[in-house]
C-alpha cells in the first residue's frame, strides 16, 4: 500500500470516528466554541500571555468536556492516554 493511500485511509478513519463521537448537537456546538478557544489559549501561552492563555485553554477544554458529557463518551485525549498506557503496560489497566 502506498504512503498516500495509507494516509488517506487514516484520515478517513479519523474523520469517521470524530463524526461518530460528536453527533450530539450540544457536543458539536460546544466543540465549535471550545476548540478555537483552546487553540487561541495555547497560542497566547506561547507568546507569553500566561493569564489569558491559561484561561482560554481551560475554558476551551471545559466546553469540550461538557460536550462529551452531553454525548456520553470520553474526551479524545483521555482515550489516547488510555491507549498509550495499555501499550506501555501490555494491556493491563
Amino acid at each position: 500500500m502506498t504512503l498516500m493511500r495509507r494516509t488517506a485511509g487514516l484520515i478517513c478513519q479519523f474523520l469517521t470516528d470524530y463524526c461518530q463521537r460528536h453527533k450530539h448537537p450540544a457536543n458539536a456546538v460546544l466543540h465549535i466554541i471550545g476548540v478555537p478557544a483552546a487553540v487561541a489559549g495555547a497560542c497566547l501561552l506561547c507568546t507569553g500571555h500566561l493569564t489569558k492563555g491559561v484561561a482560554l485553554l481551560l475554558l476551551g477544554y471545559l466546553l469540550q468536556y461538557q460536550g462529551h458529557r452531553a454525548q456520553g463518551n470520553e474526551v479524545g485525549e483521555i482515550i489516547l492516554v488510555k491507549r498509550i498506557w495499555q501499550r506501555l503496560h501490555g494491556g493491563q489497566s
